[in-house]
C-alpha cells in the first residue's frame, strides 16, 4: 500500500512544477501581447503562480525537518496565509478582466497592504509566541479571512452585472458568453479559499492531499482557460473599458432633448432601411451612422426605451422574422435566422421562442396567415 506521506509529498510536487510551467509560459505570452489590460492580468498570474509554486515547493524543503505537530501547525498557519493571498490575486484579476479601470496601482496597494500586515503579524505570532495565543491569533485570523471573502464577493457581484449590461448595451449578440469562464473561476476560487478554510481546522496529510489534487485541477483549468480568453478578450475590450457605454442600470442624469429628438430622427430613419439586419452590429455602428456617440445613443435605448442595445436590436430582427415566415412560407428558417442578422441559429431560435412562446416553425403552421395561405 502506497505511503499518504508519498502521495502527499508526491502530489506536491507535481503542483509545483505545473504552476512554474505555467507561470513561465504566461510570461511569454506577455512578451507577445499588445492588449494592456491583458498584459496587466498576465503579470498577475505571472506572480500567482511563480508565488503558489515557491510556496510549495519550501513546503517540500521543510517537510522532512519538522516533527508531526510541527507539520499540522505550519500547514494550518500557511493554509491560512496563502488563503488570503490567493483570495486577493484572483478577485483582482477577475475584476480586471471585465472592468480595469477600477483595478489601479493605488486601489492594488490599498488592498493588499492590510492582507500582507495582517499576514505577516499572524506568521510572526505563529512562530513565536505559546500555543494559547497561536489559537486566539488563528481564530481572528480566520474572522479576518471570512470578512475579506464577504467583500469580494459583494465587490465581484457588482462588477460582474455591471459588466454584462456594458456587454448587452454594445453588442448585438451573445458576446457576454465569453465572460461565463470569469464567473465560474471566480466561484472556483472562493470554493477553493472555503475549502482551504476547512481544511485549516481539521489539517492532515489525507486531507492535505485531497486539496493538493483539487488545487492542480482548478490551477490547470484557470490556466488553460486564461490562456484561450486571450484570443476573445481584444473583441471585448472595447466595450468593457468604454468609458461611454454604461454599465449602471438606471441612468441619473437624463438625456437633453435636443439630443434625444435628434436619436430619435436618426433611429427612424436607420431602421426604415433595415440596417438592423447587419450581422454583428453594434452600438457604435449604430452611433455612428445616425451621428451621435456611444453614450447617448445607449442611455436613449436605456431611459426612453427601457431596454439594452441588444434587446432593442433583437426585437427588430424577430419582428422582421415573422414578416418572412408569413410572407414566404416555403423559405427555410435558417436561411430566415441568417438574414435577420443572427450568426447562430439556436440563438434566433431561443430569442423567438422567448418572445413568441412558440418555436419558429410552431408559430408559423399556427400564424392565421398561415392557414388563409393553404
Amino acid at each position: 500500500m502506497i505511503d499518504e506521506t508519498f502521495l502527499y509529498l508526491g502530489i506536491t510536487l507535481a503542483l509545483a512544477a505545473m504552476l512554474f510551467v505555467f507561470g513561465i509560459l504566461f510570461h511569454v505570452l506577455y512578451r507577445y501581447t499588445e492588449s494592456p489590460v491583458y498584459r496587466k492580468a498576465l503579470r498577475m498570474m505571472i506572480f500567482t503562480y511563480c508565488f503558489f509554486g515557491l510556496v510549495n515547493v519550501l513546503e517540500l524543503a521543510n517537510y522532512a525537518s519538522r516533527s508531526a505537530t510541527d507539520n499540522v501547525l505550519v500547514f494550518r498557519i500557511t493554509t491560512l496565509i496563502i488563503a488570503v493571498c490567493q483570495a486577493f490575486l484572483f478577485t483582482f484579476t477577475m475584476i480586471l478582466f471585465i472592468n480595469a479601470a477600477y483595478v489601479t496601482r493605488r486601489r492594488v496597494i490599498r488592498e493588499l497592504i492590510p492582507v500582507l500586515s495582517l499576514s505577516a503579524v499572524f506568521a510572526v505570532i505563529c512562530f513565536t509566541l505559546p500555543a494559547s495565543f497561536v489559537k486566539i491569533s488563528a481564530g481572528l485570523f480566520t474572522v479576518f479571512y471570512i470578512c475579506l471573502l464577504i467583500r469580494y464577493i459583494r465587490l465581484f457581484a457588482v462588477t460582474w452585472r455591471n459588466a454584462l449590461r456594458k456587454l448587452d448595451n454594445f453588442f448585438s449578440g451573445r458576446e457576454a458568453e465569453h465572460l461565463r469562464w470569469v464567473n465560474v473561476s471566480f466561484y472556483a476560487a472562493l470554493s477553493i479559499g472555503l475549502l482551504a478554510l476547512a481544511t485549516s481546522l481539521a489539517p492532515g496529510i489525507r486531507i492535505g492531499f485531497i486539496c493538493s489534487v483539487i488545487y492542480y485541477v482548478f490551477y490547470a483549468f484557470f490556466a488553460i482557460r486564461f490562456i484561450g480568453y486571450g484570443f476573445v478578450y481584444k473583441r471585448l475590450e472595447e466595450a468593457l473599458s468604454e468609458e461611454n457605454i454604461t454599465g449602471e442600470p438606471e441612468n441619473k442624469n437624463p438625456l437633453p432633448s435636443l439630443a434625444a429628438a435628434a436619436i430619435e430622427t436618426g433611429l427612424k430613419d436607420w431602421m426604415e432601411k433595415k440596417q438592423y439586419l447587419q450581422p454583428g452590429i453594434t452600438v457604435r455602428d449604430v452611433s455612428f451612422h445616425i451621428g451621435t456617440n456611444n453614450k447617448y445613443l445607449s442611455v436613449y435605448l436605456n431611459q426612453r426605451l427601457n431596454k439594452s442595445f441588444r434587446t432593442w436590436i433583437n426585437e427588430l430582427r424577430i419582428e422582421e422574422a415573422r414578416r418572412l415566415l408569413l410572407e414566404y412560407p416555403d423559405m427555410p428558417v435558417k436561411e430566415i435566422s441568417a438574414h435577420v442578422g443572427f450568426a447562430k441559429n439556436n440563438h434566433f431560435y431561443d430569442l423567438f421562442l422567448k418572445s413568441a412562446g412558440q418555436t419558429p416553425h410552431a408559430w408559423r403552421k399556427s400564424a392565421p396567415n398561415h392557414d388563409a395561405q393553404d
